[in-house]
């Protein structure tokens, strides 16, 4: 997948979803996918706002510019979706800084504003991967699925657990009521030997 994004975001991207899809399910990933399209949606706007705004004549030029990533922080594994991050920026020639702002809890990216441009374009490209990395992670579970025998329930887990219960309680209302008794007897009958 580098070779098809021409860096190695896509590929972080990919076995972050391979990754999450194992744990949590097909559907779960793609959800997370659809989330984190969003995000970096919303962060491109910012990132263009910030490249606006940088060429407004009336302001005095800034030099650093801090994009909010708190949309980011929600996701589990946001320490793979900074590297995804990192990765596409420096494929556009954008040195990240990270800035963990201990009173808030936030962490903002910080680049140049001069870099805007690059970052808005790095953001864009990485909400345009979003969707195929998250197929593709899809179709390698699904492959995995094969190659040990077997097809993976899509259905999420607490609907898998409700219809277990329901299982169980039907087997249960089925079970003859004198089999509980014969079986305490059977235990009482060996504690006495």
């Amino acid at each position: 997948m580098a070779s098809d994004y021409g860096d190695e975001s896509g590929e972080k991207m990919l076995d972050s979803f391979a990754r999450f899809a194992e744990r949590h399910g097909e559907w779960a990933m793609r959800q997370r996918a659809s989330d984190l399209h969003d995000a970096f949606e919303n962060a491109k706007q910012s990132a263009r706002e910030l490249s606006c705004d940088a060429a407004a004549p009336w302001e005095e030029p800034k030099e650093w510019a801090k994009l909010d990533m708190s949309e980011f922080q929600a996701f589990e594994g946001y320490e793979d979706i900074k590297e995804i991050v990192e990765a596409k920026l420096r494929a556009h020639g954008v040195e990240p800084t990270w800035f963990a702002d201990q009173e808030t809890g936030k962490e903002y990216l910080l680049f140049r504003i001069k870099d805007a441009r690059e970052v808005w374009n790095s953001l864009d490209e990485l909400s345009r991967e979003v969707e195929p990395a998250a197929e593709k992670a899809a179709e390698r579970c699904r492959q995995q699925a094969r190659e040990k025998g077997r097809l993976e329930d899509e259905r999420p887990l607490e609907q898998r657990a409700e219809e277990a219960r329901e299982a169980s309680r039907a087997l249960e209302a089925e079970r003859a009521p004198g089999l509980e008794r014969d079986r305490a007897e059977r235990a009482i009958e060996t504690r006495v030997k």
